[in-house]
């Protein structure tokens, strides 16, 4: 993996950690369970990024 796709992973899981961080309150107000539709907006996002990277990496 080159450089721009390491700095896109690391984007990804920061947003992620910011995501989870905003729709659950953890740190900041009472905890909240995370929802469903967070859930599938995580793995969706996770599933694109991934899909991208194995369709860069074989050409």
């Amino acid at each position: 993996m080159n450089k721009s796709k390491w700095i896109a992973v690391v984007v990804c899981l920061l947003l992620t950690a910011g995501a989870y961080i905003g729709s659950t309150g953890l740190f900041y107000t009472n905890f909240r369970p995370i929802r469903n539709y967070d859930l599938v907006a995580f793995a969706t996002s996770w599933v694109g990024l991934i899909f991208m990277l194995v369709r860069d990496r074989r050409g």
